[in-house]
C-alpha cells in the first residue's frame, strides 16, 4: 500500500516542461533506470587554427547541456553557426549539411566566448542526432564538432541520500528530475532559519562562498527565506538558467546569515 500511494504522489506533482509541453513523469517507471544525462562528448577541432573547446551533456529529449566552451575561431571566419546532423539523413559526416541551432541568446550567429555555459534547444529528438558540429558558412568549413554515439534520452534518477538534519529537517526521495530541476519529496523544516535557501555548489566544508542560490518552492529566485515547511511538502528546486546539476557536487538546505548548513545531499558526478 505505502509504495502505491508512493507511486500516487510522485505522479501528482512531476510536471516536467520540456519544449513547452508539459507531462506527467511516471515515478516508479522512470526512476528504476537510474539515469540523468550522459556526457556525449568534448569537442574535437577539425581546423587546427580554430580555439574551440567544450563538453557536451544529454539535458533532455530535445536539449543538450554545453559547458566550458570556447569559441575562437580564424579572422576570416566572419560566420559562425551550431549545427545538428540527423541520423540517417544526407549529411552522414558533420559538414554544412546540418540543421541550424540558436545559442541561449536565440541566436543563429555565434560570437566570441570563452568558459560559457548554456542549454541548446535542438530542432529534432536528441536520440535522432548524428552530431553537432561549429561551422563556418562564409568558408563552409567544419570548425569542430561532437559525434553522438549510442545517445539515450535522460531520465529521472533518484539519489541514494535524503535529507535529514537540525530543524525538524528531513525528507524522503531526492530525484533530480532534469539538468536543472530536483524534486525533494515531503521535505520538513521549522523556518528557523533568516536566510534560508536551497544552494548549489563544490566546495567542502558546505559553504555559501562561490555557491549557486537556486530557486524555491514557487520557482521565484529572488526571496529572502523559504518558508517552513510544516507539515512536511513536496518541493521542486530550479537551477538558473545558466547552470546544471552537472556543474556541481553537492546540493544545500543553507542559512546565508548564520552561515549553518541544516543538511546536504551529495549530486552524482557525470
Amino acid at each position: 500500500m505505502a509504495t502505491t500511494k508512493l507511486a500516487v504522489d510522485l505522479l501528482a506533482v512531476l510536471f516536467l516542461i520540456v519544449n513547452g509541453a508539459s507531462y506527467v513523469q511516471n515515478a516508479d517507471e522512470e526512476y528504476n533506470k537510474n539515469f540523468y544525462g550522459q556526457k556525449i562528448g568534448t569537442f574535437v577541432q577539425d581546423v587546427p587554427l580554430a580555439g574551440i573547446t567544450g563538453e557536451v551533456f544529454a539535458a533532455a529529449h530535445r536539449a543538450i547541456w554545453v559547458q566550458k566552451f570556447r569559441l575562437n575561431v580564424p579572422s576570416d571566419c566572419t560566420s559562425v553557426v551550431f549545427l545538428v546532423g540527423e541520423k540517417g539523413g544526407a549529411a552522414v559526416q558533420p559538414d554544412g549539411g546540418g540543421v541550424p541551432v540558436k545559442d541561449n541568446k536565440n541566436s543563429i550567429e555565434l560570437a566570441f566566448v570563452d568558459n560559457a555555459k548554456f542549454t541548446l534547444h535542438l530542432p529534432i529528438e536528441l536520440e535522432d542526432v548524428a552530431w553537432l558540429s561549429v561551422y563556418c558558412r562564409n568558408t563552409n568549413e567544419t570548425l569542430a564538432s561532437v559525434v553522438f554515439n549510442d545517445v539515450e534520452t535522460p531520465t529521472p534518477l533518484e539519489l541514494n541520500e535524503v535529507f535529514k538534519g537540525e530543524h525538524r529537517v528531513e525528507s524522503e526521495r531526492v530525484v533530480i528530475v532534469d539538468h536543472q530541476t530536483v524534486f525533494i519529496q515531503n521535505l520538513q523544516y521549522d523556518g528557523q532559519g533568516p536566510a534560508t535557501w536551497f544552494i548549489a555548489g563544490n566546495v567542502l566544508p558546505v559553504t555559501s562562498n562561490g555557491a549557486t542560490k537556486l530557486s524555491n518552492q514557487d520557482g521565484a529566485f529572488d526571496y529572502e527565506t523559504i518558508p517552513p515547511y510544516l507539515p512536511a511538502r513536496n518541493v521542486t528546486v530550479q537551477f538558473p538558467r545558466d547552470a546544471s546539476v552537472f556543474e556541481f557536487d553537492w546540493l544545500s538546505l543553507y542559512c546565508t546569515q548564520i552561515h549553518f548548513n541544516f543538511d546536504d545531499v551529495k549530486l552524482p558526478t557525470s
